[in-house]
């Protein structure tokens, strides 16, 4: 398929990157000579110097034939302008990025009179994975299925953890676990595992479950923390505006410190029920004195990733129970596993799968059942899907289908309630199945079976 990308900064970057895996036709469109010759010559895509509102060169990177249009500047109003030259122009299906919380608020009501086919704002779902690892602060990050019916939960094992060294099936007779250990992360490998699969030391897993079996699981291994009541942020952004918004709402007692006067009292008229601090966030003094010690939870937001490294390094030296981590450059983020870090979230990342699950879903009527994907790993993503009447393993049991290697079902959601799949599994009408798959993408059920 051939998509149009408009502005090659950190977004842009990361989209180009993960369309250029998914195996799309690519083409980059860019004011600044070197962005697109730094792209054209990295990832093998055709570049474009020039502004995305300009008739001719929209013309050259052919919008007419354009599957996919997104536009990424860093300014909202270009973007959403550029879509609607472009939805005239031909191409079929159009995507803005837009940043402004005002302007994001009222996008749903004037997409449609727009022609815009999505919104997208990497702030705002950067802040809502934030939220989700508040709410269930004893795992490194948490996804949500099944309208919150079936978390998917990346936890750490470290050297005091009593499932050390311990094949999968005796940690589910020991600890008579209801859920499913859909992937292990262990340095730069991944494993969808079977039950003689060992934990080791400093592996990563990820576990399918409902909330409440997650919960009982972490308190036996006693490394249960409560959801968070007070947070303590560092750098008034917009994801730090969009977090303390949500955070708020559900009664949770905010500080916000940052460095700029003016954003402080733009954040404290628009959020009031927070308190806003004017200071330097990496000053130590600062910190103790305004009781980052006592905190539940630390979230480091600034624009400098080095800075959010080591303000969340001192969070951890101080005790804070749980700390949040924003890393914008992949560099860092490899670096930063080494460190020992609670959760670690990148806004580019996070806005990457939303878009490949809508892209996807989009290009294929087989995609119609997809209700969301999540890159687990660059080889590994989690896909849940509603059963449909083409799905060719409808009322069969588990144990009858020829499941593909290195693809597991995770889970099933029927009436509300979740399902541990086993051999006696019966795919229903109206079912919501979560896929794990390695090494391939999986658009519809029925890519799953051999």
């Amino acid at each position: 398929m051939r998509i149009i990308i408009i502005g090659v900064g950190k977004v842009g970057t990361t989209l180009i990157e993960s369309f250029v895996k998914e195996g799309h036709d690519i083409v980059v469109v860019d004011l600044s000579e070197t962005k697109v010759a730094n792209a054209v010559n990295k990832y093998d895509v055709n570049g474009i110097i020039g502004g995305g509102l300009e008739r001719s060169v929209l013309s050259d990177a052919g919008v007419e034939s354009a599957d996919f249009f997104i536009a990424c500047t860093s300014r909202d109003e270009t973007n959403v302008l550029c879509c609607v030259l472009a939805k005239k122009l031909g191409a079929k299906r159009t995507i803005a990025r837009v940043r402004d919380p005002q302007y994001f608020k009222e996008m749903e009501s004037l997409r449609e009179y727009l022609g815009l086919d999505l919104a997208f704002n990497p702030e705002y779902r950067a802040a809502m994975d934030i939220i989700n690892v508040l709410d269930f602060p004893s795992a490194k990050s948490v996804e949500s299925f099944a309208g919150g019916k079936a978390l998917l939960v990346e936890f750490y094992i470290s050297a005091a953890n009593s499932i050390k060294d311990k094949p999968l099936m005796e940690v589910a007779a020991q600890y008579k676990c209801k859920f499913l250990f859909c992937m292990v992360k262990r340095e730069d490998k991944v494993f969808i595992p079977r039950g003689d699969f060992v934990i080791h030391e400093n592996d990563s897993v990820y576990i399918i479950a409902t909330e409440s079996e997650l919960k009982a699981f972490c308190k036996k291994l006693k490394i249960f923390k409560s959801p968070v009541r007070s947070v303590f942020i560092i750098g008034g952004s917009k994801i730090a505006y969009y977090l303390t918004s949500e955070l708020v709402k559900n009664g949770v007692a905010v500080k916000i410190i940052e460095n700029d006067k003016t954003r402080c009292k733009e954040l404290s008229e628009r959020i009031p029920e927070a308190t806003i601090l004017f200071g330097d966030g990496t000053d130590q003094n600062i910190l103790r004195e305004e009781g980052l010690k006592t905190s539940d939870a630390c979230v480091t937001l600034t624009g400098v990733d080095e800075e959010n490294v080591i303000i969340s390094l001192y969070a951890k030296m101080l005790g804070v129970g749980k700390v949040v981590t924003k890393v914008d450059r992949p560099t860092v983020t490899d670096m930063v596993k080494k460190f020992g870090l609670d959760t670690v979230v990148s806004p580019r990342n996070s806005i990457a799968n939303h878009i490949i699950r809508f892209v996807r879903k989009e290009l294929s009527e087989k995609s119609e059942g997809m209700n969301a994907l999540y890159k687990l790993h660059d080889k590994v993503e989690a896909v849940e899907f509603t059963v449909g009447g083409d799905f060719s393993g409808i009322n069969k049991k588990l144990s009858e289908l020829k499941i593909k290697k290195d693809t597991l079902i995770g889970g099933i959601v029927r009436d509300g309630e979740f399902i541990l799949p086993v051999g006696e599994t019966r795919f229903l009408l109206g079912d919501r199945v979560i896929v794990v798959a390695a090494e391939r993408k999986i658009s519809a059920l029925n890519d799953m079976l051999i």
